[in-house]
């Protein structure tokens, strides 16, 4: 589960705990308050293939799943492609 709210600068914010946690924190850092950057991400997760590099994060889309990795740390997490799916279709809706 993850907690979307803005911060006192209104700037978009995501919580989550355990592997969650990268993908919100992707979502804060290379995706923002950016709804068509939101959009171009599902219409990678629908080709099935891609690579984007974004402001921290490295995003990668396989037939099978989604990854996370970082640019500037070790963090990488593999996502389910539907639990993906899901964050970023509520990220855009909470971005409106």
């Amino acid at each position: 589960m993850m907690k979307l709210y803005r911060d006192e600068n209104n700037d978009p914010r995501a919580e989550a705990e355990g592997e969650l946690a990268l993908l919100a924190a992707y979502l804060e850092s290379d995706v923002q308050d950016d709804k068509e950057a939101a959009i171009e991400l599902l219409q990678f997760l629908e080709r099935k293939k891609g690579e984007r590099i974004g402001n921290a994060y490295c995003i990668t889309f396989t037939d099978k799943a989604v990854v996370i990795e970082g640019l500037h740390s070790e963090l990488r997490a593999e996502f389910d492609r539907n639990i993906f799916f899901q964050a970023v279709e509520a990220w855009i809706v909470f971005v409106g």
